[in-house]
């Protein structure tokens, strides 16, 4: 649909697929009167971050809702070049190293029950990582 209205060279023909479009386009709310060949460009933006954004709203509150529980969203925000490799898509390969690197645990005092549970959940932890990296 995008295409066609993008590739449109004349106002009749943006006209006719704004009209054969109509339904999606106002449900979009971007359906307009055209007047002009250089509107499809408009029509495409509006389209597109209605698409893009507007109709994922609300999975994209809840997914920074998420990101917040943990002060995550906080730190993205504060340093995004700090954690763009991470978050990035990159050819290269994520180690159990570097993510051991990235999340340091804050441990009760040494010699508590609960400093013994965390122990034994970071062998956990470690463990899961290596046998992920052997995937």
């Amino acid at each position: 649909m995008l295409n066609k209205i993008e590739n449109a060279a004349s106002v009749d023909a943006l006209r006719e697929m704004t009209m054969r479009h109509s339904t999606m386009l106002q449900t979009a709310g971007c359906l307009r009167h055209v007047a002009s060949v250089e509107e499809k460009k408009g029509i495409v933006s509006d389209y597109l971050q209605w698409y893009i954004i507007g109709r994922n709203s609300s999975v994209i509150d809840r997914f920074k809702e998420g990101l917040s529980a943990l002060q995550f969203l906080n730190a993205l925000q504060q340093h995004p070049t700090l954690l763009a490799p991470v978050l990035c898509h990159s050819e290269k390969r994520l180690t159990a190293l570097e993510l051991e690197r990235l999340f340091k645990p804050d441990l009760s005092p040494p010699g508590s029950n609960r400093r013994l549970g965390e122990s034994q959940t970071l062998g956990y932890w470690a463990d899961y990582l290596l046998d992920c990296e052997g995937l």
